[in-house]
């Protein structure tokens, strides 16, 4: 079996959540090499301790605390956590055992079972995003033109092949990590992400050749400390920060790879149905400006895209494919 450590990014604010976390990696039946905890510039270092986990300060965000080139781990894998995850005790075992019986670069867990919404749920997410179950084809998630994604609603096996994942809780082949080159992806940092970003690890894996899976009934617990965006989903600038995020993910992660005219239409309809979905909010919650600020989040992430910068960024389909 490949060796493994675990590595968490955290802000140090998780509190019991957090002990919970490392309370569970103790238990694990396969235990790791070593636990890396990196935390914020600026944060505290958490009060709790469980055994010997080595605190590194690197700079603060979703994407700068995960794009790292991970030179204090040495072993072949490395398990990537946020800090409120309870892993169930043979999690890593069966993740290890997943990696290396299908051949995955990364294998990811079920964490927000989607196909165990109820009807209402499933609902909402169809109307508000244009997320949509489907059957059975072999895969767990696939990526559309237009930039949603759809979700197996009847899995039948433990495992599935993937297009995308939830970032929580994801075991690497270290070597493939590094090829995808999620360093190249820190342009969100300026840009004040934090929503969708897993997208573009996940699918940037897939799209150049990786071989990432899904693990159903995993028995992984997403608590939910939110320390780094609580303040943000609690702020009507949400409605903002989510129009650009997916505008700006669709652009890098579809529109700039495919520059078909399938997709930018797929795309654009889906946003004349999410104003609409903008102006109902704006009505129902009897906060006018909710439609104007997803306007605004459209045209700042297309002049973004019209930047020297942006432009120069290295492409998202690289040269060397991961496989």
């Amino acid at each position: 079996m490949f060796t493994y450590s675990i590595a968490i990014r955290t802000l140090g604010t998780a509190g019991e959540k957090y002990f919970n976390e490392l309370r569970s990696i103790a238990r694990q039946t396969v235990q790791p090499e070593k636990v890396v905890v990196y935390i914020a510039e600026g944060y505290d270092r958490p009060k709790e301790q469980i055994a010997n986990e080595q605190y590194v300060w690197v700079p603060k965000g979703m994407m700068a605390q995960r794009a790292l080139p991970y030179n204090e781990i040495t072993s072949e894998c490395i398990l990537l956590l946020d800090d409120d995850i309870l892993l169930a005790p043979d999690i890593a075992e069966r993740m290890l055992t997943a990696l290396e019986t299908n051949h995955a670069d990364c294998v990811g867990v079920d964490i927000f079972c989607n196909q165990d919404l109820s009807f209402g749920g499933k609902l909402y997410a169809a109307v508000t995003n244009l997320v949509f179950p489907r059957p059975d084809d072999g895969w767990a998630f696939k990526i559309h033109r237009n930039g949603s994604f759809s979700y197996n609603n009847q899995p039948r096996s433990q495992f599935y092949l993937s297009q995308s994942c939830a970032g929580a809780c994801s075991i690497w082949r270290k070597d493939a990590f590094l090829r995808t080159h999620l360093e190249h992806e820190l342009w969100t940092e300026r840009e004040g992400f934090w929503y969708g970003e897993d997208v573009l690890l996940f699918y940037k894996l897939h799209l150049n050749g990786g071989r990432l899976g899904i693990l159903y009934n995993s028995g992984v617990s997403h608590l939910d400390g939110g320390a780094a965006s609580r303040s943000q989903r609690n702020d009507l600038k949400k409605f903002y920060i989510r129009a650009k995020a997916s505008a700006l993910i669709w652009h890098r992660t579809i529109y700039s790879v495919h520059r078909d005219g399938m997709a930018l239409l797929a795309f654009s309809l889906k946003q004349v149905w999410l104003l609409l979905v903008n102006c109902i909010a704006g009505i129902v919650l009897l906060k006018p400006q909710i439609p104007f600020l997803f306007i605004k989040g459209l045209r700042d992430a297309y002049r973004f895209t019209r930047t020297e910068y942006y432009r120069t960024l290295t492409p998202f389909r690289i040269n060397t494919p991961v496989r």
